[in-house]
């Protein structure tokens, strides 16, 4: 969210802050607050017929729409335009207040991390003051990075083993595809996506790569034995999170925490403070692609729904890198993150398996639609096709903006904003 009178990073308060924003989706719009010590930290909003979608606030000022659950992507896409109209109509300029503009980028290419305010939850002060001593680029994950990610839901433990398999051996490609962040204070770093990066210097006991979901024999208790040794954040009691930072949950449930004893909410609230690439909870939650324009964010579902939601193709997805072993696929996701589409692995370039796996994909779209009688989401994945079949990323497409620009932040922000 960049202010439209000097280009600087929005802050919460003030004339025309975030908060400002958030009241007024409140007060005109209806959305259900939540508050944090006084202050609008989060939005729901509930359909007639019982669709549910909320906005929540991120550390550096970043807005996040989960929205509801629909049964095609086009549906999905009309949510996401009515919440940029929306948000579009929140942020005009109004009198005294200049507005803002709002871009997805999956890094921000020009503010450092002291240049970012901090937003006013209670638990980003634990998470602030913990994570750094975890990682170096810690703060950088929480204030300086955005991403699109996609959710689906799983019929049975072998389901969700199996949809968590293969969306993490396929991830690098994902990544590689929608990368979008080759810029960081103003730098370059020479990768295609520094968010991915940014991930793997933030906290390897809560981030990463499980080993064990490279496993075909995997299930519930494989997940739950990790999840009790990632190191805790808090617990919330009373409206209040109370510092339980570094312990872990095996130990929370044993031990307890004074006059506190684990609760069932308590795991549900560790849930949400793991960070795997992809995470497990009532859903799958996939994590690994730079936010983009509108059409690559509509296509990130898109493309998993194809091949997560036909379990031919999610065999064939499955298959595409052969034989794979942890380590040598955690190099892949190193060199997917530096050289995106242009990284290579042992069954050829990461461009060409981009190419096989659009095709699984589109394949799947058309099976689900002719089952179930709608038309194929398979035109949405039109922008990841001209992505690989030029070998033009967005980060390349932003480095060429950034060039022809001279690195003008405002018009920079004019040509990527929604």
């Amino acid at each position: 969210m960049f202010r439209r009178d000097n280009f600087e990073m929005a802050s919460y308060d003030g004339d025309g802050g975030i908060g400002q924003i958030l009241a007024r989706l409140r007060d005109d719009k209806g959305w259900e607050p939540a508050y944090d010590n006084g202050d609008i930290v989060a939005l729901e909003q509930r359909d007639p017929d019982g669709k549910v979608r909320a906005i929540t606030l991120e550390p550096g000022g970043q807005f996040e729409l989960s929205g509801a659950v629909y049964n095609t992507v086009y549906e999905t896409a009309d949510e996401l335009d009515s919440h940029f109209e929306l948000m579009r109509e929140m942020t005009a300029p109004d009198g005294d207040n200049p507005g803002m503009e709002m871009v997805c980028w999956g890094a921000n290419p020009f503010f450092d991390r002291p240049e970012i305010p901090w937003m006013p939850k209670s638990r980003y002060k634990i998470m602030r003051e913990y994570m750094p001593k975890q990682g170096d680029l810690a703060h950088s994950m929480m204030k300086q990075t955005c991403t699109v990610q996609a959710n689906f839901d799983y019929a049975t433990e072998s389901d969700a083993s199996e949809i968590i398999r293969t969306s993490l051996l396929i991830s690098p490609i994902a990544s590689a595809i929608f990368a979008n962040s080759p810029f960081i204070a103003g730098e370059d770093t020479g990768m295609q996506t520094f968010r991915g990066h940014i991930w793997t210097r933030t906290d390897p006991a809560r981030c990463g790569w499980p080993e064990f979901m490279y496993r075909d024999d995997w299930g519930y208790a494989d997940y739950l034995e990790y999840i009790l040794d990632v190191p805790m954040f808090f617990i919330a009691r009373d409206g209040k999170y109370i510092n339980k930072a570094g312990d872990s949950f095996r130990d929370f449930m044993k031990n307890g925490h004074g006059e506190y004893n684990a609760t069932m909410g308590d795991f549900e609230l560790h849930l949400s403070t793991a960070f795997p690439e992809i995470r497990l909870k009532r859903f799958v939650e996939i994590r690994g692609a730079d936010a983009g324009p509108r059409d690559h964010m509509v296509a990130m579902p898109a493309l998993w729904k194809g091949i997560l939601y036909h379990e031919p193709a999610r065999k064939r997805a499955a298959d595409l890198l052969g034989k794979v072993d942890p380590t040598s696929h955690a190099q892949l996701f190193h060199d997917a993150y530096k050289r995106g589409l242009k990284a290579e692995s042992a069954q050829g370039t990461v461009r060409e398996l981009a190419g096989e796996l659009l095709s699984i994909s589109a394949d799947g779209l058309d099976a689900i639609a002719d089952a179930q009688g709608h038309p194929s989401e398979r035109l949405l994945l039109a922008p990841l096709e001209e992505i690989v079949n030029t070998g033009k990323s967005l980060a390349d497409q932003l480095r060429d903006d950034w060039e022809s620009l001279d690195g003008d932040r405002q018009k920079l922000v004019e040509k990527w904003a929604f």
